[in-house]
């Protein structure tokens, strides 16, 4: 049976001042109409039924993501008492499928990207099913890349595996770091890499003997927790299990340590909507004809190619500028150079030390 697990912690850092602790970035509709967590869940409507999916997330943002999704059969949901990063998140999740379904394979993603069509998201998540529940194969999805990008993680694809369903599916040769520009630029023309799209698919039973082999402390930590599962201890192994572990992803644990591993061509629109800069290239249809891309009441003079977004009922105001990001909210406003948007993560850092939670 496949399962969805979505992951959905963190806070979005890179989206203040609209994310904030208790308002993290997955409940906001900053790549359409809906929040980000409403449109996976929707995207994932006839290729996994609602009762075998499984959002994973922190448990101060459960209620946020609950009135996100609105109404309707809700999701289980698998709470963490502290942020681990991934390798975590997905080896809590496994012993959960696990537990339910012995043959269970699994379908990880964020919470917070935006992929278009449906239609062909689901036929490429179907076919990289039939490969991950025909034997040990961890499967990754490469997103073919259109431009440059020196923000994203890359796949090195290696020989042609097969075609299933029609999707090109390769061994995987190495995974790359975000690269500088110019070996961006080489990546592209070479046709042999893809964007990491941070999306995975395998058995329960497969990633968790992956932990085993090459995390054993949190493997056995997973041990623990599985035997508490649906006990009156669960709660209180959890939360002393949980504090004491490595922060580490599942590329750093598990990906690049692994022998068998699959790429599967995803050629659907893809955007890890990683920071204001990207919302603007996602509403670029929306654009004013000097490439404004506005959600706010605004007047703009001699503007071109920034983002405005704000609240209903305040004006904002920009003159003279180019390229620039402006975020309002009741009681924090963003003003920043379209190509620092990846630098929100730092100004947050910086109101972090200087103690001013109040606008965390």
């Amino acid at each position: 049976m496949l399962h969805a697990v979505v992951m959905a912690g963190g806070s979005g850092k890179r989206f203040w001042p609209q994310s904030r602790q208790r308002r993290p970035k997955q409940v906001l509709a900053v790549g359409g109409t809906r929040p980000l967590i409403a449109e996976t869940m929707a995207r994932l409507d006839g290729l996994v039924p609602v009762e075998h999916t499984h959002i994973v997330t922190h448990q101060s943002q459960v209620g946020p993501l609950l009135a996100a999704l609105g109404v309707g059969p809700a999701p289980s949901v698998i709470e963490e008492p502290y942020g681990r990063d991934t390798a975590a998140c997905i080896g809590l999740a496994a012993v959960h499928v696990l537990r339910a379904d012995p043959d269970g394979v699994m379908l990880v993603m964020p919470a917070d990207q935006v992929i278009r069509p449906v239609e062909r998201f689901q036929q490429v998540m179907r076919a990289a099913a039939d490969i991950a529940a025909q034997g040990d194969a961890l499967v990754t999805f490469g997103i073919k890349p259109t431009y440059p990008a020196t923000g994203y993680g890359y796949v090195h694809r290696g020989s042609k595996v097969c075609d299933a369903d029609g999707v090109p599916v390769y061994e995987v040769s190495r995974f790359r770091e975000k690269p500088a520009k110019e070996t961006a630029e080489d990546y592209l023309a070479s046709g042999d890499y893809y964007w990491n799209s941070g999306i995975f698919c395998w058995r329960a039973a497969t990633i968790l003997d992956c932990l085993r082999r090459f995390t054993p402390d949190l493997y056995a930590a997973l041990e623990r927790i599985a035997g508490a599962i649906a006990t009156i201890a669960e709660a209180t192994v959890l939360r002393e299990t949980y504090e004491p572990l490595e922060k580490i992803s599942i590329d750093y644990a598990v990906m690049e340590k692994a022998e068998t591993i699959r790429v599967v061509e995803a050629d659907f629109e893809w955007s890890d909507v990683g920071s204001w800069a990207s919302v603007a290239r996602l509403r670029q249809a929306d654009a004013d004809a000097e490439g404004n891309v506005i959600a706010a009441d605004a007047a703009l003079v001699d503007v071109a190619d920034s983002l405005v977004i704000g609240e209903d009922g305040h004006l904002i105001g920009v003159v003279g500028l180019d390229d620039v990001v402006v975020v309002h909210t009741p009681d924090a406003t963003l003003v920043c150079a379209k190509d620092r948007a990846e630098d929100v993560k730092a100004l947050v850092a910086a109101l972090e030390k200087s103690g001013l939670k109040d606008y965390l």
